[in-house]
Parts: C-alpha cells; sequence; structure tokens
C-alpha cells in the first residue's frame, strides 16, 4: 500500500511539472508573437493597387556592319592587278581585281570570226532560198551554225566578266590578302567589304519580356572605347524564341557617320520597357527574403500579419506580384526588422 501511494505521488508531481513547462512555452509563444502591451511600431505603409510600371532590362549585343562580304574569285585565274587601297572607302561596282583573261579575249576574237562567216553564209543562202537553188534543212543549217556560235561567245563572255571582280556595294574595304600575280581558286577570299555608315546591333532579351518589346522602340547603348551613350532603334525582331536559351532576337539600327563604331565589338544594351498588361507592383522595400521565397507584411485590423507572395518582372524600384496580393491591400515597406505577426502598428504615412 505504501508503494501505491509513493507511485501516485510522483505521478502527480510529473504531471504538475509538464503542465507547468506547457504553460511556460505557451506564455513565451505568445510573447514572441504579440508581446502584451507592446507599444504599436510606427511604420509606412504602401496601399497596392493595379499599375504599369516602367522596368529597365540590360544585356550585351554585337555591332555588326549594315552590309559586309567577303570578296572572292568565281574562277581559277592569275591575279593581273589590283585596283584597291586596303582601307579606302569604295563605291559600288567599282573594279578590286583584274585578273587574266587573255585567253578568254582570244578565243571569243576566234569565234567572232567564224560567226560572221557564218552570217555572211547566211545572207547568201537565204536569197539562194528564196530562188529554190537550196533546201530549207540546208538553210536551217546554216542558220543554227550561226545561233551556236553567238551563244558560245556569250558564254564566254560571261567567263570574262568573271575575271574583273567588282565591289557589290558601296563600303570601306579591308586588307587584301593576295598579291599581283598569285593565283587564285574559287572560294579564295582576297579581301573583306563591309558597309559601315550604318550598323546593326544584335542583342537577345529573356522571352518573358517578348511581348514588351516592339518594332521602333529605343535602345540605348554603350561600348569599352566610347564613353558616351548612344540611341538606336529596335528594326527588326526574330519571331520565334530560341528554344535552346529561351531568349529572343533582336536587332537595332544605329547611326554611324562618324566612323566610330567597330564592327565585331560588343556593345552594352539598356532598354527601357513598358510594362503593357497593368498589375500589381509593390516598392522592393517591401519584400522579405526568406528560404521559402519571399513575404510580405500587411496592416490588417491594426496589427501586423505575414503572407507569402510570388514575384514576376522587376526594375529598380519596383517587383510585379504576380500572387498573394489584392488591389487595396497596406502593405508595410518600413521597420521590417521590428515587425513579428500580431505586433500593433501605427502608420505614419501612406503611399
Amino acid at each position: 500500500m505504501k508503494r501505491i501511494f509513493i507511485i501516485s505521488g510522483f505521478a502527480v508531481v510529473v504531471a504538475v511539472l509538464i503542465i507547468l513547462k506547457l504553460t511556460v512555452l505557451s506564455v513565451k509563444t505568445v510573447n514572441a508573437t504579440a508581446p502584451a502591451g507592446a507599444a504599436p511600431i510606427p511604420v509606412e505603409c504602401y496601399i497596392a493597387r493595379d499599375t504599369a510600371v516602367n522596368y529597365e532590362v540590360e544585356t550585351v549585343g554585337t555591332v555588326l556592319a549594315r552590309e559586309h562580304v567577303d570578296v572572292v574569285s568565281e574562277i581559277s585565274r592569275k591575279v593581273v592587278s589590283i585596283l584597291m587601297k586596303e582601307g579606302a572607302n569604295v563605291r559600288r561596282g567599282q573594279l578590286l581585281f583584274k585578273l587574266d583573261g587573255a585567253d578568254i579575249n582570244a578565243r571569243i576574237n576566234k569565234l567572232t570570226i567564224e560567226l560572221q562567216y557564218a552570217e555572211a553564209n547566211e545572207a547568201r543562202d537565204k536569197v539562194l532560198l528564196s530562188k529554190g537553188g537550196i533546201s530549207q534543212e540546208r538553210f536551217d543549217e546554216v542558220t543554227n551554225t550561226k545561233r551556236t556560235l553567238q551563244a558560245e561567245i556569250d558564254v564566254l563572255k560571261v567567263d570574262l566578266a568573271k575575271t574583273e571582280i567588282k565591289a557589290p556595294f558601296a563600303g570601306k574595304i579591308g586588307l587584301r590578302s593576295v598579291s599581283e600575280g598569285a593565283l587564285v581558286t574559287p572560294g579564295m577570299v582576297l579581301a573583306n567589304l563591309q558597309d559601315v555608315s550604318r550598323m546593326k546591333i544584335d542583342f537577345s532579351i529573356p522571352e518573358r519580356y517578348s511581348r514588351n518589346l516592339q518594332i521602333g522602340s529605343q535602345i540605348t547603348y554603350r561600348t569599352d572605347y566610347l564613353p558616351e551613350e548612344r540611341k538606336a532603334l529596335v528594326e527588326a525582331i526574330e519571331p520565334a524564341v530560341d528554344q535552346r536559351t529561351r531568349t529572343l532576337l533582336v536587332r537595332a539600327d544605329a547611326d554611324n557617320k562618324d566612323g566610330s563604331l567597330v564592327p565585331g565589338t560588343s556593345a552594352k544594351i539598356s532598354l527601357n520597357l513598358l510594362e503593357s498588361t497593368p498589375s500589381i507592383f509593390i516598392p522592393t522595400s517591401a519584400l522579405i527574403p526568406s528560404i521559402r521565397g519571399y513575404s510580405v507584411f500587411l496592416r490588417h485590423k491594426g496589427i501586423a500579419s505575414a503572407i507569402m507572395v510570388k514575384t514576376g518582372v522587376r526594375n529598380r524600384d519596383y517587383v510585379q506580384v504576380i500572387e498573394g496580393l489584392k488591389p487595396g491591400d497596406s502593405l508595410v515597406t518600413t521597420n521590417l526588422l521590428k515587425i513579428k505577426n500580431g505586433t500593433p502598428l501605427t502608420i505614419v504615412k501612406i503611399n
């Protein structure tokens, strides 16, 4: 019987200790959430509302010549004359290289003499045909001979034209890679020609901005060798997003009258885009980062209430909230480190 009393007493003591422990923890939790009698924290609030804002996107692009081409030969010939000056501006159709065409000229002269003889025969046989001196078949053979000679001469003239390599457009010629007397083959690059009066700037933007950029939009760019910022206009946009990089290729047109832009160099692009669809944008100062994502404090009935939010695009001052907020919500933007769930708040300013 004595043992039973001892065990019962021990059980009562343990139960009392457990109840006391739970009570202390509950009190601490309440105090951590909302200290009893704590003075309200002065805060500034921002009223969430549908709005459209500008945001800045920065990327890197490549400066390209308006037109560029490798000057090549279409036939295998020896270079007999170089009529260009390296690094000079050339006009459209200007002769750059002259290849050896002596044998082609000789063949044209030979065929021209044969053609003249064939034309004389055709004239005589035409008279004979009208008098019945020759058959129509004989006259057709003479006529066909004349036409064949003329076709052969035309082919040789095309080959002769290929011995003169001309500039396909006006631009700046680069360094030549051959000298007089060199034997060139089809496809061999003789020099590089670029039209640098205007420049193209190619760059890519993330797919999320694809609906915010339009043809005619203005961009700002700068290069490492030009200290000042310059403007350019978007002239073309790739119709589809690159599935590998999930980016959209854009091309802008830039003036280069002073010749300061160099093809092949990089450019730092800055775009100021307008969010076309109104949505909720809040100050970035209202966001609280955590492992789970972002949260904000709302002021509801005079106390602080933390909620998780899903963000979208952002600029330097504002961030888009896709989920978690609705128009009219009052967000706390100051004294966030002093606030916990249930903290009483007093508003000193509303934005």
